[in-house]
């Protein structure tokens, strides 16, 4: 789950588990330096802006399209090294009125409130309790030794170049250095080598039975996805009046004009959701749409796929099973991601 439904508002969890991340850091810290705790705060928040915002430089051409996707979207890894560099910058400047003592608690309570919030909502036990056992040592040892029980955790669940772990990085070495604990720093290198060796091993992967997709298409001709050659099939289900729909149908053509080999996108309108043939139609025009558009004028598919809000979109097998869906406006980046995970079906 990356969203919270409520009703046909989607709330991103991972927005929310930051918002009580920063509560719970700034709740614990509220009896340490006061001009620190605030300094903290104010790079969180220029880190956020510059990271948000930067979608604007670095996806103009999406953003011009359909500019609400500002709304949805974000800068990406490049937005995030672009935003680390300035907070970096800001940092520097003001780093005669930084306690790192109250810094680096600050940041790894707010690490371990974020990711245990987040994986309890992926029903990721074992993992939120990893993180509650970070937790537990942050608010009872206060160790710098916990920056480097996270910094693995981090590297394990997320890879080296996901926000928190970069972030992490910059954090974990400005207080070694500070310390002069050059062998902490190795020992980070070690861990971060097995770190990536671990995220090497195959995960099984588990698949849902869903209902075949035999639905007329806009251009007249019926569509079976069975009768399809492809190994993984990119279903998005939406409607023409829902505007995270519209905000996401740049990065979808986008993604269809470079579509890796072995890979399908199509579309489902959920014509009985929505407002009309005509609605459609210059929905298509608007967004220059050239993948194929299903219409499921009875909602049959879906009900069957159980699709509550909208967008929804779903990675298909070769069998036409479902492996992972994403609900919620869904970028072209995240897709491509979304392909990478599951890059060992296509050599199949």
């Amino acid at each position: 789950m990356t969203y919270l439904t409520l009703g046909q508002v989607n709330i991103p969890i991972a927005w929310l588990a930051l918002i009580i991340a920063i509560l719970y850091s700034d709740f614990r810290s509220r009896h340490s330096d006061g001009a620190t705790t605030k300094l903290i705060v104010h790079l969180l928040y220029t880190y956020i802006f510059i990271w948000k915002f930067s979608y604007i430089l670095f996806s103009s051409s999406d953003f011009f399209q359909a500019p609400l996707s500002l709304i949805y979207f974000d800068g990406g890894l490049k937005g995030h090294l672009l935003a680390l560099a300035v907070v970096a910058f800001l940092l520097y400047r003001k780093r005669e009125l930084f306690d790192w003592e109250v810094g680096w608690m600050y940041w790894v309570r707010l690490v371990a409130i974020y990711q245990l919030i987040f994986f309890s909502f992926q029903e990721q036990w074992f993992v939120a309790g990893l993180w509650i056992f970070t937790l537990i040592l942050i608010e009872r040892i206060k160790s710098q030794h916990v920056l480097l029980v996270q910094f693995f955790l981090l590297m394990w669940l997320d890879g080296f170049i996901s926000s928190f772990t970069l972030f992490h990085v910059a954090v974990l070495l400005t207080v070694y250095f500070r310390t002069k604990h050059a062998q902490y720093i190795a020992g980070a290198g070690l861990l971060s080598l097995v770190a990536i060796m671990l995220m090497d091993v195959e995960e099984n992967i588990t698949t849902t039975t869903r209902a075949a997709i035999d639905l007329p298409a806009t251009t007249g001709e019926q569509y079976r996805l069975s009768d399809q050659e492809q190994s993984l099939t990119v279903v998005n289900f939406f409607a023409t009046w829902c505007p995270p729909c519209k905000a996401e149908m740049p990065h979808l053509q986008s993604f269809a004009d470079n579509l890796p080999m072995g890979v399908a996108l199509i579309g489902i309108n959920l014509t009985a959701r929505d407002n009309g043939e005509e609605a459609l139609t210059d929905f298509m025009e608007t967004y220059s749409v050239t993948y194929p558009i299903l219409r499921d004028e009875d909602d049959a598919v879906g009900k069957a796929f159980q699709v509550k809000s909208i967008p929804t979109t779903v990675l298909l097998n070769a069998q036409d099973e479902e492996l992972e869906r994403i609900v919620g406006p869904v970028s072209e980046e995240g897709l491509r991601q979304l392909i990478k995970k599951y890059e060992s079906l296509l050599s199949e």
